[in-house]
Order: structure tokens, then sequence, then C-alpha cells
């Protein structure tokens, strides 16, 4: 049943095999009918022979006993009986047989004059009562001979238009099978070839080889191209999803850097990173877990995108002290097995932090994704690490600043309220002496100039001490004092910061700042001047320079010990860097403050 369903599928098969099987049909029936007529021929033409003499002999007879009289007609009728046919003989038995009407009627009657002219013989009737029997009998021959030759006629149509249909059947079978072949064999391979164009596969025929052979190895280079193809469109499939997950990881570090660029790294910040991670990797969660100790970021120590990570066992901390790196699978909170990958970093202590992947069972992370991790525990551990030692360096700089205040405290207001004090002391001595009121008198007005000194010195303290430094930087804090300048006074004051890609520690951008902030309060206070310039570049040599640039009637260095230029501070402040400041006439007049350092920080 299975090899029919299979033959169905095979179309021109089956019909070829229908084809072939009415050939055979139709030379079955030619060769029967050819082997019918080959025996039935000599026997009815055997039994026709016989017949044919015996009614020649049974004729010959009658015509003399008919001449004869009647002695001699019984002896010739005697002769007639003893040389009748034999209803047993082998070329007769067949008549007996056949289907034929006329034969069988031929033979019956064959049969019944025979016995009647036999019945007459043992009843002794007269001669020519016997004579005329005779003639009934050879009538018999001339009807039988005549069946025998109509059916032999009949047979000999019959299996003649027989083999006739059987030859127009193998005749139209073998034209079918021909023209079948043509459309098969050549007008549907020549169709099939012609679909395949030569450039495509390149095939030199030989003269051994048929047009099936051609369109086997056409087909055959066409499955070797697909193959290529199929290999190459894997390939490419592969090599989309590595690109799609180089996006998405670019996208994560681009999300990165902006996050970190922007603002300060904190729980919430770091948590959202650690979204944009997991959907990047495609992973079940991912998690930082801090050491202990480490506050940089929260004080839950376990910052996590999904859920809580189960802690870490000790010999899984020890390998990660060892390696960096360990992949892992331990059982989850619901007695399932999953899969982890880990990470070791430091951020702003020397303790172990670390990234913690977590995936499913079967799933590896492939080298790249792995690249991904390692870098994001890199910038973490600097980013941390930079904010640590940027917190570390603003309170270095409060504490610089509050050092700062102090000394100015004591170089200016301390020293004005020591000199009224002693003028106040004078005053009391002066107090019995005749001249008292003339000395009372310059003593308070000195002590009244005094007074104003130390408010104005208070006031510019003040101003001083509330500046603070913009989180946007350096460049917007000195732009935030140029306009707070501009609005207290006439002065056109322009900008050429040139520090944009220099590295400055906290430090560093608040003593120039103050520096910039002293020196445009000296220009507002003596100068006179209209146009001021100032100028941060970032020398060649690697040091920077900050320049201020006025218009004014000019430095005049005096004798009296006063400072008009708070040159004391700003020296304090240049100290501070490590540089020099000066404090000069320029050229074309006005007053020229500059400032030169070296940044602590290794510049890119």
């Amino acid at each position: 049943m299975h090899e029919v369903h299979q033959l169905r599928k095979h179309t021109l098969y089956l019909r070829l095999l229908i084809l072939l099987l009415c050939v055979a049909m139709g030379v079955v029936l030619i060769m029967a009918g050819s082997l019918f007529l080959v025996d039935y021929i000599p026997v009815s033409q055997s039994a026709l022979k016989k017949i044919n003499h015996q009614q020649l002999l049974w004729t010959t007879g009658i015509e003399a006993a008919e001449r004869e009289n009647a002695s001699k007609m019984q002896g010739i009728i005697q002769n007639l009986d003893a040389s009748m046919l034999d209803a047993s003989d082998e070329d007769l038995t067949w008549l007996f047989h056949q289907d034929n009407p006329d034969l069988i009627e031929a033979s019956r009657q064959f049969q019944k004059a025979q016995n009647a002219f036999v019945a007459s013989r043992v009843a002794q009737n007269p001669p020519a009562m016997r004579l005329e029997l005779a003639r009934q009998v050879n009538k018999t021959y001339d009807v039988m001979a005549q069946a025998i030759a109509q059916d032999l006629e009949i047979k000999q149509s019959v299996i003649s238009l027989l083999q006739l249909v059987a030859l127009l059947l193998i005749m139209c079978c073998i034209a079918a099978i021909a023209l079948g072949g043509r459309r098969v064999m050549v007008d549907r391979i020549d169709r099939l070839l012609s679909f395949i164009p030569d450039s495509l596969i390149e095939i030199t025929p030989t003269a051994r080889e048929d047009e099936l052979s051609l369109l086997e190895q056409k087909l055959f280079g066409i499955m070797t191209r697909l193959e290529g193809l199929v290999a190459g469109r894997t390939w490419a499939d592969q090599t989309s999803e590595r690109l799609r997950r180089m996006m998405r990881a670019q996208e994560f570090l681009l999300r990165f850097v902006e996050t970190v660029t922007h603002e300060v790294l904190s729980e919430m910040s770091l948590r959202k990173l650690l979204h944009a991670l997991e959907k990047a990797l495609n992973v079940n969660n991912a998690a930082v877990i801090f050491a202990e100790g480490n506050t940089q970021i929260s004080s839950h120590q376990v910052v996590f995108s999904h859920h809580r990570p189960m802690p870490l066992s000790k010999e899984v901390l020890y390998e990660l002290s060892q390696s960096g790196l360990m992949n892992f699978v331990e059982l989850s909170t619901d007695r399932a097995e999953v899969r982890y990958l880990a990470l070791a970093f430091s951020s702003a202590t020397d303790a172990m932090d670390v990234l913690l992947i977590e995936t499913e069972r079967d799933r590896f992370l492939e080298e790249g994704e792995i690249q991904l991790l390692e870098l994001t525990t890199q910038l973490l551990s600097m980013v941390i690490g930079y904010q640590g030692r940027d917190q570390e360096g603003r309170r270095i700089a409060l504490l610089e600043e509050r050092a700062a205040i102090a000394r100015e405290l004591h170089d200016s207001l301390a020293q004005s309220l020591s000199f009224m004090k002693i003028q106040i002391a004078r005053l009391q001595s002066s107090s019995g002496q005749p001249d008292a009121a003339n000395q009372s008198s310059a003593v308070i007005a000195e002590l009244r100039e005094g007074l104003d000194n130390a408010y104005r010195e208070l006031r510019e303290l003040l101003a001083t001490f509330r500046v603070h430094m913009d989180v946007r930087g350096l460049g917007f804090a000195i732009q935030s004092a140029i306009d707070e300048f501009s609005q207290r006074s006439s002065l056109s004051i322009a900008l050429d910061n040139r520090l944009i890609n220099c590295r400055l520690t906290v430090n560093e951008e608040f003593h120039i700042l103050h520096v910039v902030r002293e020196a445009l309060s000296n220009i507002v206070r003596h100068s006179g001047a209209s146009n001021v310039s100032i100028a941060l570049v970032y020398q060649s040599n690697g040091t920077v320079m900050v320049t201020i640039d006025d218009d004014g009637v000019g430095y005049k260095p005096t004798n009296d010990g006063q400072d008009h230029y708070g040159q004391a501070i700003m020296k304090e402040r240049a100290y501070s860097l490590g540089g020099d400041i000066e404090v000069m006439p320029r050229r074309n007049g006005g007053t020229r403050v500059r400032l030169v350092f070296t940044p602590k920080l290794p510049q890119g």
C-alpha cells in the first residue's frame, strides 16, 4: 500500500507503465490470435479435406449406382457403406465441441443421415431407398464443408480484427510514448535548461553526456550555490544579530557616559543603568554588590535591576579575588538552577566590589557580551573612584578655604581691629593731658576711618566667602562672576576660555575663580577702567595661564604699605596652586594680572 502511494507521486512514471501495459496487452492479443489460428486452421483444413474427399467418393459412387442395374447398385451401395466417415476421428471430434451453431447443426444432420443410412442396411431396405439415403448423407457432407469453411472464415476475420485493433493500440501507445517522451525529455528538459543561464552555472558538455546529465550537473551547481547562499544568509543573520548586540552595547555605553557626565552617580541613576544593561544583554537580572564600608553609592550595599540577588558564598568571593571573573550555577529562591556571571572590580576603596549577572541555566554569554561587562566594571570603577576623589578634593578645598578665611580675617579684619584697639588705648592715655581734645579728635577720626575700612573689608570677605563653584564647571562660574561685576559697574568684560578640554581639580578651579574675582574687585574699586579681558589658556608647555587685562589708570606701586590690588591674597592662592602671580602695567596703559601654574591632573 505504501509503494502504491509512493507510485502515485510519480505521475509520468505511472503513465509510462500504463502505456507499456497496453503495448504488452496488444502484443499478447496478436500472439494469442496467431497461436489460435496456427492451431485452428490445420485442424479445420484436415477435417475439410477428409469431408471433401468423402464427398467426392460418395458423389462418384452415387452417380455410378444410378447408371447400373439393381444388382450392381446393391454392390456399389455396400461399398459406400464400408467407406463411411468415422465420427470418432480426432479431426472430426472438434466439430462436436464448437460453439458455432451452424457447425453444431451440420454435425447433427451428418450424424442423423449417417445413422439413417446404417439403419437401412440393418433393415435390408431396397437399393433404391438406400441410394436415396446415400444422397442425404452426401448432402450433409456438403453442408459440413460449407459450415467449416464459413466458421474458418469468421474466425480468421475476428482474429484479424482483434490483431488489427491490438496493432492500432500498440501504435497509439508507441506514439503516445514518443510524444510524451519528446514533451518530457526534450521540451521540458530544454525549458528547464534554458531557465538556468550559462553565466550562473558554467558547464562544458562532452559527447557522452546527455541532457539529463547536463540537467543533473546544473542542478548540482544550483544546489551548491544555494548551500553557499544559505550559509551566507546564516552568517549574515548571525552577523546582524552581533551588530544588533553591538548597537545595544553602544547605546548602553552612550547612556552610561551621558548619565555620569550630567549627573552624580547615585543609587537611582545606577539602578537605571543596571536596567539598561539588563535590556542590552537580555538577561534576567543585573546587580552591583559593594564591599562593606563603601558608602559612595548607597548604604544598602546592593543595587539591582530586577530583584535582590542571593548572597555570594565565601568560595565564590575567594575565586573572584583570585581570577576577577567567575561563571557558576546555583539554586535560586524558587529552587530553580540559575547561571551567574560575577566580575570583580574596585571603586573608591581597595575592597572588592562585584557586578553580578543572572541568566538561564543553559545561557552562556558570548565574548563580546563579557567584554561589555568588563568595560562596564572599568567605567564603574573609574566613575565611583573619581566621584570619591572629587568629594575628597572638595573636602580638602573646603579645609583650605577655611584656612584662607582664617588668614584673610587675620590679615585684614583682625589687623583693623588691632589698630582700633591701639587707638582706643591712645585715647584713654591722652584723656588727662592738656591737648586731650585735639588728640581725641584725631584719634576719633582715625577710629572712624578704621571702622569704615573694617566694615568694607568685612563686606568684601563675606562676598568672597559666599562664592561657590558651579557644578557645571569653571567656565560657568567665571561667567557668573562676570555677570555679577558687569551689573555692579559699567565695565565691559570679555572672556576667552581655552580650558574646555583641560583637566583641573576642584581646588584649582576654586583658586582660579577667586583670583579672577579678586582682580575684578580691585579693577572696579581702583582702576577706573572701561574694558576688561579675561583669558584662560592651556599652554603647550603644560602650564595654565590666567590673564586679566584692563584699560584703567595703570599699576603704580606704593611705599605706604597699602595693597590696592590685594596682592597678598592672590599670591597666597598662587602659592596654594604651586604657581606664580604677577601684577604689572601694560605697555598701552592699564594693568595686567597674570597667574601661571601647572595642573596636578595628567592631561589626555
